[in-house]
């Protein structure tokens, strides 16, 4: 999302800047970096107040941070979008104690609007406090043409961070209850995260050696591994909207994927892809037998979720998006004042 507002269409429309607020590293670090942001932010808004601050929030301590940010510019009247968009930020919220669900009310209610990741995240929101709030889905680059014939059959992809909340032991167990049907089948997990019980699970399961795991990739090699696949599944526990199987719809390729967070907002079962529960290897199994073993369906279900990405989420059509909502709290800020 930030690489959207950085590039055009939207650079082209304002002037933009950004601040960091986040590093990983040591506690110190992360310290020393979230004050750096907010004592930019403050000198920005001295020196030359900014028409409007776009905030973008996951859940913890990136709501901390925001808070902190908002506090900061509220004496200055500047108008906040505050940009919705961790895949744990409900869960966050439930769980967290009673004063730091204070703060999510808080910094909900004082934005001038809230962007959320569709519908269901919206009432999501709406359930934690009244607020305004806006409906983006998350963007993605979609290729002009694809290649169906550079596919590799029985190439199974998933990209992101692995974990369990992605789901990643539950698609190597699938992976073993197919692999003996379809032998020239390949799972290929690409992301960091902790890959040593993958591999160990994969090795108790015997099929180590067709369960690639090369770790983190770039976005090149994504794109590469994209055009390759067969089937592109991510069993996930929860999400907000995954950009990993946004770019594979968009690459064509069939999508085996749970229905959590926003992904039913733009998913129907059997027509964009296909949902299967979490934590369950036999449902995910049957869907990839189902894609593995019926070029027709799997066709259909690539070149259905490639047209929804395209119409719903690419690059153009969110930044016009989001122009709408920039341009409407700034017109409301405006006639207020």
């Amino acid at each position: 999302m930030v690489a959207t507002a950085l590039n055009p269409p939207l650079r082209d429309r304002y002037d933009m800047a950004r601040i960091s607020t986040h590093r990983e590293g040591p506690v110190a670090l992360r310290v020393a970096v979230a004050a750096r942001a907010g004592a930019l932010l403050l000198a920005r808004l001295i020196a030359r107040r900014p028409d409007l601050l776009w905030i973008h929030m996951s859940a913890r301590g990136s709501v901390q941070r925001k808070a902190l940010l908002m506090a900061v510019a509220r004496p200055f009247r500047v108008p906040v979008i505050v940009h919705s968009h961790g895949s744990q930020f409900g869960d966050y919220y439930r769980d967290t104690t009673k004063p730091r669900r204070a703060v999510v009310r808080w910094v909900l209610r004082n934005a001038d609007l809230v962007i959320a990741l569709g519908p269901s995240w919206d009432a999501r929101i709406q359930e934690m406090t009244p607020c305004t709030v806006a409906q983006v889905l998350n963007p993605v680059a979609v290729p002009a043409t694809i290649d169906h014939d550079a596919k590799d059959p029985g190439l199974i992809v998933c990209t992101g961070r692995l974990g369990d909340r992605k789901g990643s032991a539950t698609l190597v167990r699938a992976f073993a209850l197919v692999a003996d049907r379809f032998p020239s089948a390949r799972l290929v997990l690409a992301g960091d995260g902790d890959a040593d019980p993958v591999r160990a699970l994969a090795s108790e399961l015997g099929v180590a050696d067709r369960v690639d795991l090369p770790g983190w990739v770039s976005a090149a090699d994504v794109t590469k591994l994209l055009s390759r696949a067969s089937v592109f599944a991510l069993p996930s526990r929860n999400e907000g909207l995954p950009i990993a199987m946004l770019e594979a719809m968009a690459h064509g390729v069939p999508c085996i994927v749970t229905p959590v967070g926003g992904i039913p907002d733009v998913v129907t079962d059997g027509e964009q892809a296909l949902l299967v529960a979490p934590d369950d290897p036999t449902a995910l199994s049957a869907a990839l037998t189902t894609i593995l073993a019926d070029d027709t369906q799997a066709r259909t279900l690539g070149d259905a979720g490639r047209a929804m990405v395209r119409d719903r989420c690419s690059t153009p059509v969110i930044a016009e998006r989001l122009a709408e909502c920039f341009d409407t709290v700034l017109g409301s800020r405006r006639r207020a004042e």
